[in-house]
Parts: C-alpha cells; sequence; structure tokens
C-alpha cells in the first residue's frame, strides 16, 4: 500500500489538486490511478507540467494546444509560479473562500516540493533529486492558499521501464538498468540524436541502433571494463541519473 493512504488523505481534504508531471513526457507521466480518485471524489483537478525549460519550444506550444487549462513552469528556475499562483488566487476569489486548499501530488520526483518551495518562498520543503524524499505531509499556508505536499506515489500497474523514466526510483536499485537506459536513449533519439551528440560528446551515424549509440556513450565517457568493454550496468545506472536529475533533456 505504501504512501496511499497519505495521498488520498490529501485528495480527499483538498479544495484542488495540483498533479504535477514531467514536462519531457507528460504521457507516461500522467498518473492514471490519482487522475481515476480525484474525479470520483469530484474535486477540481488542475494539470501542471514542470521542468518545461528542458524541452524545447516547439514541444512546449504543442504541450500548450493539448492542455490549454494547464501550467507550464520550471520550478527549479521559477518560471511559469506567477501565472500558477495568481492562477489558484483566483480560484479563491471566485469560490469566495477565505483560504483554498490545494493538495500537491504525482509520480515522486515530479518536483511537487520544488513547485511548493517555488509558490511559497521560505516554505523550507525537503528536495532532492532522488525519489522518496517527502513522508508526511502538513498545510502550508501562503496568504490566500493553503498547501499540502504528499509522497510520490506509482500506479499498481506501471511497468519498470516506466518507473525508471518518471525518476520514480533510484537508478542503483533498478533490477535491470540497461532497459531503462536504451529506453532513455531510443526516447532521446526519436526527438533529436544531436542532443545525445551535444551532452556525451559522441557520434551518432545514421543506422545506428539504440544499442550501439548506447555503447557510443559508454566508450566517449570512458565508463569502461578491462579489456575496454563498455561497463553497460554503470552507463545505465549514469544515463538515467543524468535523465532524472534533469542533466539532460529534449532540447
Amino acid at each position: 500500500m505504501g504512501f496511499w493512504p497519505v495521498v488520498l488523505n490529501v485528495l480527499r481534504n483538498s479544495d484542488v489538486v495540483l498533479l504535477v508531471l514531467d514536462a519531457r513526457m507528460p504521457g507516461i507521466a500522467a498518473n492514471s490511478e490519482i487522475v481515476s480518485k480525484v474525479e470520483k471524489m469530484g474535486t477540481r483537478l488542475v494539470y501542471v507540467f514542470n521542468k518545461c525549460d528542458l524541452i524545447g519550444v516547439e514541444d512546449l506550444k504543442s504541450l500548450k494546444k493539448d492542455y490549454a487549462d494547464g501550467f507550464f513552469v520550471s520550478a527549479l528556475k521559477r518560471r511559469g509560479i506567477k501565472e500558477l499562483k495568481k492562477g489558484l488566487e483566483n480560484m479563491s476569489d471566485s469560490w469566495k473562500r477565505e483560504s483554498l486548499r490545494v493538495g500537491v501530488v504525482g509520480y515522486p520526483n515530479a518536483g511537487k516540493s520544488s513547485l511548493i518551495n517555488a509558490l511559497v518562498p521560505g516554505a523550507g520543503v525537503k528536495v532532492k533529486s532522488v525519489s522518496g524524499t517527502t513522508r508526511k505531509t502538513e498545510w502550508i499556508r501562503s496568504g490566500k492558499l493553503r498547501i499540502m505536499d504528499s509522497p510520490g506515489v506509482i500506479p499498481a500497474g506501471d511497468d519498470k521501464i516506466s518507473i525508471g523514466l518518471t525518476a520514480s526510483k533510484d537508478p542503483h536499485k533498478i533490477r535491470n538498468p540497461e532497459k531503462v537506459a536504451l529506453k532513455i536513449v531510443e526516447f532521446i533519439m526519436k526527438k533529436d540524436r544531436g542532443i545525445l551528440e551535444k551532452f556525451y560528446g559522441c557520434e551518432v551515424e545514421d543506422g545506428d541502433s539504440v544499442y550501439d549509440v548506447f555503447l557510443a556513450i559508454g566508450k566517449k565517457k570512458g565508463w569502461l571494463l578491462k579489456g575496454g568493454f563498455v561497463d553497460e550496468d554503470r552507463c545505465a545506472i549514469r544515463i538515467i541519473d543524468d535523465w532524472q536529475r534533469g542533466r539532460v533533456g529534449l532540447k
């Protein structure tokens, strides 16, 4: 069951629920279980796409078109925060509430705590790039808003690759990190192989397979075993870590 009871308590006690998603992969990062529970409760659900600084202009335009009522932010760089806070305050005014109770939910490491710290400077919510930091909840007051963080939770049906992609598990604890790393490489190659060339300094040739590129990254970075063979486990963990920590994006 994990942290689900805590998250359910947040959902039940919120007037508005902010579902925080990684803008690099909105489809994968959408927590269907949370969406279903919020809809059944009849609570207002607001999509907040975090890490928008890691995607290109055209991807951001497409995202805004698909989610016209959403908010698009970079919590760490404080982009889009004023618009989000103003939107929440307007909801409070329209509902004539003395304070609007706002629950913040999503996958582990989606940036929920960073978002709260951006919305409420000085809140001091603990932030860490490895999943599983938030373990308890408390209301944080800011003007017309009362905001509550929640532990990240994973839908029961999520596969291990999705869990790795959404930064929901420490890469050192993933059983088959190579599969997740290959998916990340494939994901980025479909967008622009130049991203990998620029970030890792490797060369990607026409016709190279995902595995070829994975090995090229390992060789270029010197993640090798004796005999010059790529240390695939180390290479995979480093690629996953770069993705989870936002060092490499989609632009």
